[in-house]
């Protein structure tokens, strides 16, 4: 293997597929890693596959999302003795679906939650492109996991562009055996599609069997009965995996809806069991009914959950209180005296204006994931803190960022990157809270 592919030092193959290789490389200029997608030519008559390497190229450069590589350039070059195409790309560290799949890790599912809803947005984001971008290759080995738990959709060498130019027309077939849908044999991929290989992968991610295996005599995809997720979810891959695209989900944003808010998975596999309290925020979030919800059951309990009452804001520096304890209440009753009972007052007002607040986004919000920025201290009230957490989310189509407020203790297992479950108002300028428990 040569060392140095144009001005880039290679340090290790990533991997290797039909139409070449993917190589770590370190930018000497700017002292980066980087990832070198080359197209080796050598012995290969058929244009198509520079045709492809081309596209893949010019429709990156144009999108701009979290959940897909940047590109920052592409060049030609000769490679031992032959030409070759490089695409030079930002370098995604992390463990792709497959490999956690053949290592046999156990996802909980929160995490497998948050993967599908962050993927979903992905395809929203590319499916309202103009003209719509499709991937047309969606599975395990081209989803990339950052150690921080989001997904990074990889090799868009079957990339195609729904309305194509007259030069497009009679665009070859691509895809996975196994992943793709009938249509797309046939050349008539479409959204759908993509979304039929996202149901396709997460059948092969919760069952560690290839999609193949579900295959009915007619080669149909049927998702077992047996999947191990809740029926909401079940319900939701079932109907992906649709032989017909009319009987699947008109976009991912309606798959989106589905699963966070329930409309139209309720009526395939009936309402979701009540959770207990414990378990975590995303899986209880992921079973809140459809909007607008009645303030009852368990959407009560987990507005419940995630608003700190006053007496716990009065403590919001100490990580588990079991109560205030005796000496605790002394020391509300003698600040309470020299404030002029000021000291509850303000701290009741504080937890009632924050449930007054939840209120409106537990009975109208859309469920979703944000991704921390930062976190810091304020002030709140008598030298007590609480924790300002600002983040970004995906939602219609675009980048989304708020802050909100926390418990400290809540924050502080936070890292910038990390997935939060907010609530959000598309209704209210994507206004949205924070509905962590403690």
């Amino acid at each position: 293997m040569t060392d140095r592919i144009g001005d880039y030092e290679v340090v290790r193959v990533l991997g290797q597929g039909a139409f070449g290789r993917t190589f770590l490389a370190r930018d000497s200029a700017r002292g980066t890693e980087v990832a070198l997608k080359l197209l080796d030519m050598r012995g290969r008559a058929d244009p198509k596959a520079l045709e492809l390497f081309r596209r893949e190229a010019e429709v990156l450069r144009a999108v701009r999302h979290h959940g897909i590589p940047v590109i920052f350039g592409s060049f030609e070059t000769i490679w031992l003795g032959a030409p070759a195409a490089v695409l030079v790309m930002e370098f995604i560290e992390g463990d792709s679906l497959a490999k956690i799949i053949d290592e046999k890790r156990a996802l909980d599912a929160s995490e497998v939650t948050t993967l599908f809803l962050e993927l979903l947005g992905v395809l929203d984001y590319l499916h309202h492109r103009v003209p719509p971008i499709l991937h047309r290759d969606i599975k395990p080995s081209n989803v990339i996991v950052r150690p921080n738990g989001f997904p990074v959709l990889v090799d868009f060498g079957s990339v195609r562009r729904v309305f194509m130019t007259p030069e497009e027309a009679g665009s070859t077939v691509a895809g996975t055996y196994g992943y793709m849908p009938y249509e797309q044999y046939m050349g008539q991929a479409s959204p759908s599609s993509d979304l039929y290989s996202l149901g396709a992968t997460f059948l092969h991610l919760l069952t560690g069997r290839p999609p193949r295996d579900f295959m009915t005599d007619e080669g149909q995809l049927q998702a077992p009965e047996s999947l191990p997720v809740d029926s909401r979810m079940r319900g939701v891959i079932a109907r992906l995996v649709k032989h017909k695209p009319v009987e699947r989900f008109a976009d991912a944003r309606a798959v989106r809806v589905a699963l966070t808010s329930g409309g139209a998975v309720q009526r395939v596999v009936g309402e979701p069991p009540t959770l207990p309290r414990h378990v975590k925020t995303a899986e209880r979030a992921a079973r809140l009914p459809p909007t607008p919800r009645p303030l009852s059951g368990e959407t009560r309990l987990l507005m419940r959950d995630a608003t700190p009452g006053a007496l716990r804001l009065m403590s919001a520096s100490e990580k588990y209180p079991e109560g205030l304890g005796f000496t605790g209440w002394m020391s509300v009753g003698f600040f309470s005296i020299i404030t002029a009972g000021i000291l509850p007052i303000v701290f009741w007002n504080l937890a009632a204006s924050r449930r007054r607040r939840l209120k409106t986004f537990f009975r109208d919000g859309i469920v979703g994931t944000a991704r921390v920025l930062k976190s810091e201290l304020q002030e709140t009230a008598f030298d007590e803190k609480l924790a300002r957490v600002t983040y970004e989310f995906e939602a219609d189509g675009a980048t989304h960022r708020d802050g909100d407020t926390v418990l400290p203790v809540i924050a502080d297992r936070w890292l910038p990157g990390d997935a939060i479950p907010i609530l959000y108002l598309p209704d209210r300028d994507y206004d949205s809270v924070i509905i962590a428990v403690e």
